[in-house]
């Protein structure tokens, strides 16, 4: 089997191919030939040393690939040799097999592609428990989506038009036509515009519902002024702390010492709520990620979600794969493909 691993911490060209034995299952396991894995930003993150609970280099990355079950152990009954599935796979999916629990492989929806597989898991499973386990989101709502050109952006725009809520989106301007193709009522060029005076003309002053935000200490400031009354904010990752190709202790303490304190009182009086969410560190929650993959599978096969793939790169191209994200090019997700071979 072919792998992709990080060498040594640093910029994208520490990521370098290697050949290892292929494994065999246990008896509890099943080993898929993989096809296509997603990248996410943590994997970004965890190359540049910024991301805690990561294992140490040399290793491989990666939490979600689609492919074919190429063997099965003896006590394996839910699957068999030739199904097409979705890997849950934590940091092992930038390879050519991936071998796991049958618990981390779910049918592959009849509508989907192996690359539409491949860009499921991550960010679908995170847009969904922010906004129905978190942020309970109905319709008529609004929610503000930052990064919405983003993996979890694109899966987040889809879930909030499956219960009729209103979107508003930051992006870069090149994406603004993308987005409103899909649905995005408003969007924001976080560039060159006030994104809280837009909001507030947006909503006629009364704030938004819900607000997704990954980027970072100062924007969670304005996010968090952003909210209604009763509105809550999800931070589910600090883009800022990725500055150029590789770690930089000067910029990270920056940004730690930057991060607002929101304070209990002060949430109280304002009747507003600040949440975090990490889907890699949900340890104790399974049932609660079962329930939204089940929702979720059933919402692909009503056709009511579709993953928004931007680009495809052999895996021997991983280096280019990482730095396309870092250099916030993508709209959509970015998969590595490893069916060739």
């Amino acid at each position: 089997m072919k792998e992709v691993l990080i060498t040594k911490y640093g910029p994208p060209e520490v990521l370098q191919v290697c050949e290892k034995p292929t494994p065999s299952p246990s008896k509890d396991e099943v080993l898929v030939r993989n096809h296509f894995t997603g990248i996410n930003f943590s994997e970004i993150m965890a190359r540049m040393r910024l991301y805690p609970g990561a294992p140490k280099p040399p290793t491989t990355l990666g939490a979600e690939g689609c492919g074919v079950i190429e063997s099965v152990g003896e006590n394996i009954t839910k699957f068999h040799q030739g199904e097409r599935v979705i890997v849950f796979a934590r940091h092992a999916s930038y390879s050519t097999h991936i071998c796991t629990s049958e618990d981390m492989v779910i049918p592959l929806p009849d509508k989907f592609t192996f690359e539409e597989g491949a860009a499921f898991p991550v960010v679908y499973i995170t847009a969904y428990m922010m906004m129905f386990d978190l942020g309970n989101f109905c319709k008529g709502e609004t929610i503000l989506i930052h990064g919405a050109g983003g993996g979890v952006g694109t899966a987040a725009i889809q879930l909030a038009q499956s219960v009729g809520g209103k979107i508003i989106g930051t992006a870069s301007k090149w994406k603004h036509d993308k987005l409103k193709t899909m649905g995005v009522m408003n969007c924001i060029d976080y560039n060159t515009e006030d994104v809280y005076q837009k909001v507030m003309e947006y909503t006629d002053s009364k704030g938004v519902d819900l607000i997704f935000d990954p980027v970072g200490s100062k924007n969670w400031k304005v996010s968090y002024k952003c909210l209604s009354p009763m509105g809550k904010l999800v931070i589910f990752g600090d883009q800022n702390f990725v500055k150029g190709k590789t770690f930089s202790l000067q910029a990270s303490l920056k940004e730690f010492f930057s991060m607002p304190k929101f304070r209990p009182m002060d949430l109280m009086s304002r009747n507003k709520s600040v949440m975090g969410y990490h889907l890699g560190r949900l340890a104790g929650a399974e049932e609660k990620i079962q329930r939204a993959t089940i929702a979720l599978h059933n919402l692909a096969k009503d056709g009511k979600i579709k993953p928004v793939i931007d680009k495809i790169f052999p895996f021997t191209e991983a280096a280019q794969a990482h730095a396309y994200i870092q250099n916030k090019k993508n709209f959509g997700k970015v998969l590595l493909d490893f069916s060739g071979e």
